[in-house]
């Protein structure tokens, strides 16, 4: 997938030989063969018999059905991207009174800023916003802060159930460009949600910025 991505492949193009692929990742014929089989599976690449292996997406957009709510870990892991994190920082607040409101806490009360810009290959991908109640991440490590956060509550028994989503067109700018050390334009898709776990507690407010070269988002629409 990296190879892929690293390519600018798109959909239709053919891609590499088996022979190809052996010789550019050091692998044995047999392991690409498999690998192949299971990219096939996946409806991701079309083996045409005498003719070669074809892309059958589109590689650069990690979309999923926005209706379902999955993090940005779990969507990159199922396309084989190795998804890191670039850059992350915690920050201490008090919660305000738009907050407050958000999160059904009172005024004052402890709450933690969370932030990554997350990517692979140096190539920034999304930044994340997360607020929460400082008493759901007292005990997070760093790793847990690395890594995804519906994983890293589910291991404290805090499980995510859905969210309330606004979708907005965005254009980075000021301290979230600088962040993402953005040198264009480029077009992000902002979704800002709440959070909440399985007995209907808002667990989080967040602000997700997606980068459009590399998301897109579907929806079932249905006449009613």
């Amino acid at each position: 997938m990296n190879l892929i991505f690293r390519k600018g492949l798109s959909k239709g193009e053919r891609f590499f030989s088996i022979e190809e692929l052996s010789e550019l990742l050091s692998v044995s014929k047999t392991t690409i063969r498999e690998a192949i089989r299971s990219l096939e599976q996946l409806h991701f690449v079309e083996v045409k018999q005498g003719k070669g292996i074809y892309l059958a997406v589109d590689p650069k957009s990690l979309g999923k059905n926005i209706a379902q709510l999955r993090s940005a870990t779990e969507m990159a892991r199922e396309a084989g991207i190795d998804l890191q994190t670039l850059s992350w920082e915690v920050r201490e607040m008090k919660a305000d009174l738009f907050l407050a409101e958000k999160l059904g806490v009172r005024r004052e009360t402890p709450l933690v800023l969370f932030t990554r810009v997350r990517g692979f290959d140096d190539e920034v991908v999304l930044y994340l916003e997360d607020v929460l109640p400082k008493e759901l991440v007292a005990d997070f490590t760093p790793l847990d802060w690395q890594g995804s956060l519906f994983e890293a509550l589910e291991k404290r028994g805090i499980s995510v159930s859905h969210s309330i989503a606004k979708i907005i067109p965005y254009i980075p700018e000021g301290k979230i460009k600088e962040k993402l050390k953005l040198t264009e334009v480029v077009p992000f898709l902002l979704l800002e949600h709440l959070l909440f776990d399985v007995n209907g507690k808002v667990v989080a407010f967040s602000k997700d910025y997606y980068n459009s070269k590399y998301f897109h988002f579907e929806v079932v629409r249905k006449r009613i």
